[in-house]
């Protein structure tokens, strides 16, 4: 077997002849050559003849038996029918634009979904950025065109992933568990661009989106959303009662703390026990619970705490059960509880649309973790692109090639 073929069959690439074989400053060098005649746009696939300008390039492939490997081949350039404009020929073993092999990609693309991209360029030998721009490029071609075809539940979500208020919106498939949609910003403008994306035909479909108790995403679903259902989190309100509890609480420690100090501060300690549902009250609490009564304000407080979590988690006649529970909270002479009775009244269609359908932002909660970690073991990043890719690379399913790197 000719040396030549050896490496045609070690490269395993498709659409090239390997020329020659030789080694140079420390890299393994394979002159390749396009078996195909006809040179491609990289941009609409357009096949012609003819050139205008020829020049020799390189790209880094895969390791072979611990040597850097580079591919060397002359590429020309040429003058699109369809574009009207001169562009460089696309080869069929690299991506446009770039430096790097489509299996030296895949396998960064691979890793990227599995590890940070610190450790990353280490093993590859490539820069922190670098990383970045090739799951751009992954994710440019391999995102399914067709992730919002068939949409009919969807949730949505914002996560911080810089200081100074940098947000991103985040959109999930419920029923295939993907991220679907990322943009920088948190508006109903961002949300917009989404479904314009979809288009009205694909957006008249959606029968239910969850979100939390953003206005900027109820415009939006209002203004493109024409037959879908708002679903608002019961997270978000359980959160809100919480919240109502500890403002009670922190009332009454202000109120005792110059007249009855002992007190207030026993009301103080209070924060722990009342944050535990009545069901899974450790022994340790069980005491400073028994003492609350419904005619002070704190117990009073923690029994409509605990009689709304029950309402969220009832299937039966929830909708009544939470009619009742506004009448009592608006006469509780608690001004949280009141509050949160009118909130809860202004945003009753959205919470009614999950206690009948039960469909929740829990995966959108999920996914934000994800995303969190993403950032997390990748030190942060710096703009709103890279972390884009990363998310589409690592929550969108994206297919990558199967490759043996040992």
């Amino acid at each position: 077997m000719r040396i030549t073929t050896l490496f045609g069959k070690l490269l395993g690439l498709q659409g090239l002849w390997v020329r020659s074989v030789r080694f140079g400053d420390g890299e393994l060098r394979i002159n390749v050559k396009k078996r195909a005649k006809l040179l491609t746009c990289p941009h609409c696939g357009k096949r012609k003849r003819g050139r205008m300008s020829s020049s020799v390039r390189s790209w880094r492939h895969l390791g072979l038996w611990g040597s850097k490997t580079r591919l060397e081949a002359t590429i020309h350039r040429m003058r699109c029918p369809s574009c009207s404009k001169v562009v460089t020929e696309q080869v069929p073993w690299a991506r446009h634009d770039s430096d790097f092999t489509r299996p030296f990609e895949d396998a960064v693309g691979l890793m990227a979904q599995k590890t940070d991209h610190t450790a990353i360029a280490a093993l590859f030998g490539i820069s922190w950025v670098t990383v970045g721009s090739i799951a751009r490029r992954l994710v440019k071609e391999l995102l399914d065109p067709g992730r919002f075809d068939g949409l009919r539940r969807i949730s949505v979500d914002e996560i911080s992933f810089r200081k100074h208020h940098r947000y991103l919106t985040v959109v999930t498939d419920h029923d295939r568990r993907r991220v679907i949609w990322v943009g920088e910003g948190k508006s109903s403008e961002t949300l917009g661009a989404c479904f314009e994306e979809l288009g009205p035909e694909r957006c008249a479909l959606i029968e239910i989106i969850t979100m939390d108790m953003s206005a900027a995403f109820k415009k939006a679903a209002r203004e493109y959303l024409p037959n879908a259902q708002v679903a608002f989190d019961h997270f978000h309100i359980a959160q809100m009662a919480n919240a109502a509890l500890d403002e009670v609480r922190r009332s009454e420690v202000r109120g005792l703390k110059a007249d009855e100090p002992a007190k207030a501060k026993a009301i103080k300690g209070m924060l722990a026990p009342t944050r535990y549902r009545l069901d899974n009250l450790p022994e340790k609490h069980q005491a400073a619970i028994s003492q609350l009564r419904p005619t002070q304000p704190l117990g009073r407080a923690y029994l409509l705490k605990e009689n709304l979590l029950d309402v969220l988690s009832c299937h039966t006649n929830p909708i009544v059960g939470l009619k009742q529970w506004m009448a009592w909270a608006s006469r509780s002479r608690l001004e949280p509880f009141v509050k949160l009775s009118r909130t809860i009244r202004d945003h009753f269609q959205g919470i009614r649309c999950f206690l009948e359908h039960r469909v929740t932002n829990g995966i959108a909660e999920g996914m934000n973790s994800k995303i969190r970690m993403l950032s997390h073991r990748a030190f942060g990043f710096h703009s709103a692109e890279p972390l884009i890719a990363t998310i589409y690379l690592c929550c969108g399913k994206l297919l990558l090639p199967e490759l043996q790197l040992l």
